[in-house]
C-alpha cells in the first residue's frame, strides 16, 4: 500500500478500492448512531494487523492490488451517498487508518454536504495520527480483540495497549460516538475471568453507556481448527457485562 518515492512514503492506493456497498448503519455494527439510516460502505486492501482468525482475510491480507479494480475520487463517493440517500459513508472490510489520507479525503468532502462518516477500526494506530485521522470521524467501531497482551501478540501481531489507549483518547478527547465489539473464540479470549476484565475495564474508563457488541467467531483464514462461538459463550458475556455495570450490550453474528 506505500511505496518510498523520494524523501516521501506514498499512499499507492490512494483512490482504488476493493469494493463498496448500501448497508444498514447497525451491520457496522452502531446501534446508536443514525439508527435505521443507510451507511455506504468501502474499503481497499491491506491491514496492520495479521490476525490469524480475520473474517476479511481475502482482502485484509491479500498481497497484490488485483482486488482494486476500482478507481474513485472523494466527489464520487459523496456523490453516491446523496443519490443513495445514505445519511453516512463508512470506511471498513479492512483497516481505514492504513488509508487514513484517502479517508481524509473522503471525509472532508462528505461533511461539505453534511454526510457523516464512520470507522470500523481496529485502534492500533500511533498518537500522532491517531489525532489527524479521528478528526475527521463522526463514529467509530473499535474492535477490542482480547484482553490479554499474550493473545494480541501472538493471534494479532500487535500489542494490546495501544488499543486501549485508542478506545480511552476517543471517550475523552473527542466528540466521536464510540461503539466496542469483542469477537469471542471459544478458548482463546472467551474466559469469564478475561470477560470480567475487559468489562470492568470498559465500565472503569469509559463509563456505563458505551455500547459493546459481542459477536461470534466462526472458523476462518488460518484459524479453522477452532469451533464456532457456542451462543451460550456470548449469553454469559452479556450477563457478566451487566453485572459489572454495561448498560448497553448487544450479540451479533450468531447462527442459531
Amino acid at each position: 500500500m506505500r511505496q518510498c518515492q523520494g524523501d516521501d512514503i506514498l499512499l499507492t492506493t490512494y483512490g482504488l478500492i476493493s469494493g463498496f456497498a448500501i448497508d444498514p448503519i447497525e451491520k457496522k455494527p452502531l446501534y446508536h448512531f443514525l439508527p435505521g439510516s443507510r451507511v455506504l460502505s468501502f474499503g481497499t486492501i491491506g491491514c496492520n494487523l495479521n490476525c490469524q482468525f480475520c473474517q476479511n482475510f481475502h482482502i485484509s491480507q491479500v498481497k497484490d492490488g488485483d482486488l482494486l479494480k476500482t478507481k474513485t475520487t472523494p466527489k464520487e463517493i459523496a456523490d453516491l451517498a446523496e443519490e443513495y440517500h445514505c445519511q453516512s459513508v463508512a470506511f471498513t472490510y479492512n483497516e481505514p487508518t492504513i488509508y487514513w489520507e484517502f479517508a481524509r479525503d473522503v471525509a472532508i468532502e462528505c461533511h461539505r454536504r453534511g454526510i457523516k462518516t464512520v470507522a470500523v477500526s481496529n485502534g492500533y494506530i500511533c498518537a500522532e495520527p491517531r489525532k489527524d485521522f479521528f478528526e475527521h470521524i463522526d463514529a467509530a467501531n473499535i474492535d477490542l480483540k482480547a484482553f490479554t497482551e499474550d493473545f494480541y501478540k501472538n493471534i494479532t501481531g500487535s500489542h494490546l495497549e495501544p488499543v486501549l489507549e485508542t478506545l480511552l483518547y476517543l471517550k475523552k478527547e473527542t466528540k466521536v460516538w464510540l461503539e466496542v465489539t469483542c469477537l469471542l473464540i471459544p478458548n482463546e479470549n472467551d474466559s469469564e475471568e478475561e470477560l470480567d476484565l475487559a468489562s470492568k475495564w470498559i465500565f472503569k474508563n469509559l463509563g456505563p453507556d458505551v455500547p459493546v457488541h459481542y459477536s461470534a467467531f466462526h472458523p476462518t483464514w488460518k484459524m479453522l481448527d477452532k469451533p464456532p462461538t457456542p451462543a451460550e459463550t456470548l449469553y454469559r458475556a452479556r450477563e457478566i457485562a451487566l453485572k459489572n455495570g454495561l448498560k448497553y450490550v448487544y450479540l451479533g453474528n450468531l447462527k442459531t
